[in-house]
């Protein structure tokens, strides 16, 4: 991209900052990278900034060169599965009821109230419902798509999961639960390690974790500035559960090894909660955890391929 488109797009975020981040009409209208025969514009960026910083204001924080380039890397993102999506989809279409509870989900993370006031905060940064509703059936739709490519590679114990289940009803019937936010990055090759690592720490000195987290995790988290929530500690590997336990509320873990990348953790909180629930209801919250969990594996593995034979040109 030459330097005088983008110091168009930074006089366009120079709106979005400056007046109530609403996105002024654009009269000047461009082509700023391709995704295969899909296009995204000037426009289209300044869109996806708006939408960030609604889902999390601490973007407001970061340089606007940064946040240009955030933006186009979640469209390009965007546009990938989108392309997938429609190879075996006739349209891009959800059923209301999933779309309504999941939104509903949006603005509680957002400590609003109810849909009319979601609407009217989305109102402040140009952004409709139905602008959020596109985002999620795309969101939807990938995931089904992830599910019915690898459901037969789901690696799912249930007998170890039972004596989890067991070992904390024995526990004095406590569970000790993690409230957490995650940073999941990959490298293009082990060498470029180092330098990641450090960059993201950097990132999390300077503007915070969420931040960090919206920059560069890869995971779903990512757009809520990596916040997974409160975790059992029986759903957690051994080694992570020694290194949230090696750190202090509000510090950040050393770097994880896993499966789909590296790790690093925020303990935001601990809670210990009384072992309430009947074993069968608490099994079957450990499937579903475990399930989400690998496909969460698998659609960054997907994602990547189709990434490595899509043609992005940044013009």
């Amino acid at each position: 991209m030459n330097i005088v488109k983008i110091n168009l797009i930074l006089i366009n975020l120079f709106f979005l900052f400056f007046f109530n981040n609403i996105l002024k009409a654009e009269s000047n209208f461009y082509i700023v990278t391709k995704v295969d025969n899909e296009i995204i514009t000037n426009v289209d960026i300044v869109h996806e900034a708006n939408y960030m910083i609604a889902l999390n204001n601490d973007l407001k924080k970061i340089d606007k060169k940064s946040l240009v380039n955030l933006a186009r890397e979640s469209l390009v993102r965007e546009k990938i599965k989108k392309i997938e999506i429609l190879k075996n989809e006739s349209s891009l279409t959800v059923k209301d009821e999933i779309l309504e509870g999941i939104i509903q989900n949006y603005y509680k993370k957002l400590k609003l109230e109810n849909l009319s006031e979601f609407k009217d905060y989305l109102a402040r940064y140009n952004l409709k419902l139905q602008d959020i509703k596109e985002k999620l059936i795309i969101e939807i739709l990938w995931n089904k798509r992830v599910y019915y490519n690898y459901k037969n590679l789901l690696n799912i114990n249930v007998e170890k999961l039972k004596k989890q289940v067991e070992d904390n009803k024995d526990n004095n019937n406590e569970i000790i639960k993690y409230l957490l936010s995650e940073i999941l990055f990959s490298i293009e090759s082990k060498d470029n390690f180092e330098k990641k690592n450090n960059e993201i720490r950097e990132k999390i000195e300077k503007n915070g974790f969420k931040t960090a987290a919206n920059i560069y995790s890869i995971s779903s988290t990512a757009n809520f500035g990596g916040r997974i929530g409160l975790v059992a500690e029986n759903r957690l590997s051994k080694k992570i559960v020694n290194e949230i336990k090696s750190i202090k509320k509000g510090q950040v873990t050393k770097t994880i090894d896993v499966a789909n990348g590296f790790l690093i953790l925020k303990l935001e909180d601990i809670v210990i909660e009384k072992f309430d629930k009947d074993l069968k209801t608490e099994l079957d919250n450990l499937i579903r955890f475990e399930t989400d969990k690998q496909l969460n594996q698998f659609s960054i593995i997907y994602f990547n391929k189709l990434k490595l034979n899509s043609k992005i040109s940044h013009e």
